[in-house]
C-alpha cells in the first residue's frame, strides 16, 4: 500500500502486508504511545506519523501490530478494529520497556532469604504492614534474571503501568527461592510501583 492510496477515503485493506515493513525504523516514545487514543485514532494516521509496523497478522479479534526496536527490550503492540467506514481504528495497545536500575543476568544467583521472601507485602495485604515497593526491592536486588516494565492501554482509555521481574535461579541452595517472579502496579499518587502479585517455588 503507497502513502497515496493510505490517504484516499475507502476502506481500508485487509491484507496484513499492506501496513507491514520488516526494515521500518522504531520512533515511539512513552509519550507517543500514551497520547494515542482509542477509537479515535486511526491505523492511516499512525502510519503517517510512525511507519508501519514490523510484524503484522490479521486475527478474529482485528488487527495485530507490532513496532520492534530489533533488541527485544522495547516494542510496541497494537489492536485495531474496523470502524463503521471500513477503516481500522486504534483499539488497545502494549508497550513494553527495559527497566532502569536493573541488570540482566543469565547466569543469576539468587540473593534472596526466606526472611527477605516472607516479608513481601502485596497492596492488597497493606493491613499487615507497608505493600513493597519496586525501589525498595531494587535497592536489595539489582540484578534479575528478567525485568521488564510495561504499559497497558485499555479499549476503555484506561491506563496501566507495571513491572515484571522474575529472579529464577536454577541452581539455588535449599534453603532459597528457586523461582521467583514478582509483579509491581504503578500508583501514581506516590510515583514508585508497588507489589500486587508474588510467586514463590523452592526446591524440595
Amino acid at each position: 500500500m503507497s502513502q497515496s492510496d493510505l490517504d484516499e477515503d475507502k476502506p481500508d485493506s485487509d491484507d496484513p502486508k499492506d501496513y507491514e515493513d520488516e526494515s521500518a525504523i522504531y520512533n515511539w516514545t512513552e509519550e507517543d504511545f500514551e497520547n494515542l487514543k482509542p477509537k479515535a485514532d486511526t491505523l492511516r494516521s499512525i502510519i503517517k506519523s510512525h511507519g508501519k509496523g514490523n510484524y503484522v497478522e490479521m486475527e478474529s479479534s482485528g488487527l495485530k501490530v507490532r513496532s520492534d526496536r530489533g533488541d527485544g527490550n522495547e516494542y510496541s503492540d497494537f489492536s485495531f478494529v474496523k470502524d463503521e467506514k471500513g477503516r481500522f481504528v486504534y483499539d488497545s495497545g502494549i508497550a513494553t520497556y527495559p527497566l532502569d536500575g536493573v541488570t540482566e543476568v543469565d547466569n543469576y544467583s539468587s540473593n534472596w532469604t526466606e526472611e527477605r521472601i516472607s516479608s513481601l507485602r502485596t497492596k492488597d495485604q497493606d493491613y499487615l504492614g507497608p505493600a513493597t515497593s519496586l525501589s525498595e526491592v531494587v535497592r536489595e536486588h539489582s540484578q534479575a534474571k528478567r525485568s521488564w516494565r510495561s504499559i497497558n492501554v485499555h479499549s476503555s482509555g484506561i491506563i496501566h503501568k507495571s513491572v515484571d521481574l522474575d529472579y529464577t535461579d536454577q541452581n539455588s541452595p535449599i534453603e532459597k527461592a528457586q523461582l521467583l517472579r514478582l509483579s509491581f502496579e504503578y500508583n501514581e499518587k506516590k510515583k514508585d510501583y508497588y507489589l500486587s502479585y508474588n510467586s514463590v517455588a523452592r526446591r524440595y
